[in-house]
């Protein structure tokens, strides 16, 4: 994971392109806008123009499911016709190039998604990016995170990689708080003018523990 923190930092410091700066300097694989997850059932698509549109796609075979393999090139025209279809994270990082097609597999019949897998134990970790305003409160920031390791967590290829949480804050807003209760003392700070930007993150999304709050709910 040293190597992977290395390389965000070196990218967030000499770039404002993150991941592009990593897909050119990193000897890992980054992929953005990873997809985690595929609508598993055609009872679950809740608005008419999206079931329209995966209808006229064939999205669904004759019992209602979608398939468990896509292409790069069927994820690429489902994320721009029906993105509510699919799940997403920021940034994956892949300890080397992806060859094979994308691969789902749901845990029950009638789940909600079908959940990305990791057949060839390719995942090292996954990348998640967020800004806050001065208007924006500690237990905004907190709830923001927490929403976003709850949902993760649900999804088992991630939950056993690592984790990298990077926040874009203003000077005056102090997060350490947040920071160190989940991640303990596995973040570090680049100053960008008036903001903070914080590099965080879990050697596994798995062992960070949730139980407790910074924040009062």
């Amino acid at each position: 994971m040293n190597r992977i923190i290395c390389d965000i930092h070196n990218a967030e410091q000499n770039s404002r392109k993150t991941i592009e700066f990593l897909q050119k300097n990193s000897k890992y694989t980054w992929i953005a806008d990873y997809p985690t997850a595929i609508v598993n059932e055609v009872t679950r698509v809740d608005d008419e123009e999206s079931l329209n549109s995966l209808e006229n796609m064939d999205f669904f075979n004759e019992n209602g499911f979608s398939k468990n393999s896509y292409t790069k090139e069927e994820i690429r025209t489902l994320k721009e016709s029906v993105p509510s279809a699919m799940k997403s994270t920021y940034c994956l990082c892949l300890k080397n190039r992806q060859d094979e097609n994308y691969k789902f597999i749901e845990k029950f019949e009638h789940d909600r998604w079908k959940k990305v897998q990791d057949s060839e134990y390719n995942f090292e970790a996954f990348m998640e990016s967020s800004k806050f305003a001065q208007t924006d409160s500690s237990k905004t920031i907190e709830t923001h995170l927490r929403d976003i390791m709850r949902s993760a967590k649900e999804i088992p290829a991630l939950k056993a990689i690592g984790f990298v949480w990077i926040v874009t804050v203003p000077k005056t807003i102090k997060i350490e708080d947040i920071l160190q209760h989940y991640f303990l003392d596995n973040h570090v700070f680049i100053e960008k003018g008036r903001k903070t930007t914080y590099i965080a993150w879990g050697e596994r999304l798995a062992n960070i523990n949730m139980r407790y709050f910074v924040n009062t709910p």
